[in-house]
């Protein structure tokens, strides 16, 4: 008998207590460890198979159900089956592997950008915070603008607080609070991962937009990326490029022809997120030339940035469009990044007041991951509120 069983992915979004999880996790290990580490990849004793992979890439894992159980509830639910062979066809090997040896407390080989994705997919799936912070700690030192791309492509739907997060309703066996709490643990350091990529693709926008990875990204994924208004483009016709290649990707991928209209229908929106008028000269004509506006809207542009008079009268809605193509955009990051690893540790640095007053400029945020309910702070007046009635109830006792 074969069982195929896939987790669901939601959960609350409690608070990651990030050291004592990890010392949680490795007194876990400290205690089981003379008995757990022998045991791995140990076939005489154990009483379980796992056919762990994805599109054909299978591999065979042996397991000892008494050490597996009680490591999850999702580990729980599968060993629950009166079966000998588990498959488990939702998950990269790689990363199955890398969940085992974590549970046997053999050291996990997170070496490669792939083993650690793969590694983390599989600690959200298994609710296995330990390991998911372990993970996002060590993708955050390899960040660069590529990994940055593949992590949103493969990884956003992990995460709580980006679009695109996953909302499935849980399967009976997952809706125990500890579970809950273990999932909301994965999903936020899903979040703090990808929060510091989001900054990584701000910061390093070219080598972004000129990855051949960025035509592989979905709509969603796309439009995460190029509608941030902190992206930090040397020019708008890189962006454009970008957007210009994407769709062509696009049009291949659902067997369209390679028209402008085609195009321009693929990218809706997101044609205009270019700063047109921040271009000038060849650059201009070069970006018009791509066709990602409707000729209209070409001719509209054109005639703004060589100062010229309007060839139809200009709407509320285009004239909000031309003045927003017109503003440039800002040089300061978003937000902090997430301390995850030395890559991200914010700088210090005192800044100095600037001339003009005495007050010092303003800071990027500081990005929370806590439960809203956890992050309400009262206001003044309902404190005062609550004294004030407490004044009257015992005034009148």
């Amino acid at each position: 008998m074969t069982v195929v069983t896939n987790p669901a992915r939601t959960g609350s979004d409690d608070e990651i207590e990030s050291g004592r999880d990890s010392a949680a996790g490795d007194s876990s290990c400290i205690e089981s460890e003379n008995e757990n580490a022998r045991l791995y990849d140990d076939e005489k004793q154990s009483d379980i198979v796992f056919v762990a992979g994805i599109n054909g890439d299978t591999w065979r894992y042996p397991g000892h159900r008494r050490v597996l159980a009680a490591t999850s509830p999702v580990f729980a639910a599968l060993l629950a089956c009166k079966t000998d062979v588990i498959v488990v066809d939702y998950i990269d090997r790689r990363g199955f592997e890398q969940l085992l040896r974590y549970h046997y407390c053999e050291p996990t080989q997170l070496n490669s950008v792939a083993t650690a994705r793969c590694a983390l997919d599989a600690a959200y799936k298994f609710l296995c915070p330990p390991l998911a912070e372990r993970c996002a700690r060590r993708l955050d030192e390899m960040l660069d603008a590529g990994v940055a791309l593949e992590i949103l492509r493969d990884l956003r739907y992990l995460c709580a607080r980006l679009p695109g997060a996953a909302s499935a309703p849980p399967l009976p066996a997952l809706t125990d609070d500890a579970a809950a709490r273990s999932l909301a643990q994965c999903s936020r350091w899903c979040d703090s991962l990808a929060h510091n990529a989001l900054l990584v693709l701000d910061e390093n926008a070219n080598a972004a937009l000129t990855d051949e990875r960025l035509e592989e990204l979905t709509y969603e994924d796309l439009a995460l990326i190029v509608k941030r208004d902190t992206l930090r483009v040397s020019n708008e016709l890189v962006l454009a490029e970008a957007l210009s290649r994407w769709a062509t990707a696009a049009c291949k991928r659902t067997k369209r022809e390679l028209m402008p209209s085609n195009k321009r229908a693929a990218l809706g929106e997101l044609a205009y997120c270019p700063r047109y008028l921040l271009l000038q000269g060849e650059d201009l004509d070069r970006v018009l030339a791509l066709e990602l506006l409707e000729p209209m809207e070409r001719a509209l542009v054109l005639a703004r940035a060589r100062k010229l008079s309007a060839p139809v009268p200009v709407g509320a809605e285009q004239e909000g469009l031309l003045r927003r193509w017109a503003r440039p955009r800002p040089a300061e990051p978003a937000a902090l990044p997430v301390h995850l690893s030395p890559r991200s540790q914010p700088v210090p640095e005192d800044p100095q007041p600037s001339k003009l007053c005495a007050r010092r400029p303003k800071r990027p945020k500081q990005p929370s991951f806590a439960p809203e309910e956890k992050r309400k702070k009262r206001g003044c007046c309902a404190c005062f509120g609550e004294g004030l009635l407490r004044a009257f109830i015992c005034l009148f006792d």
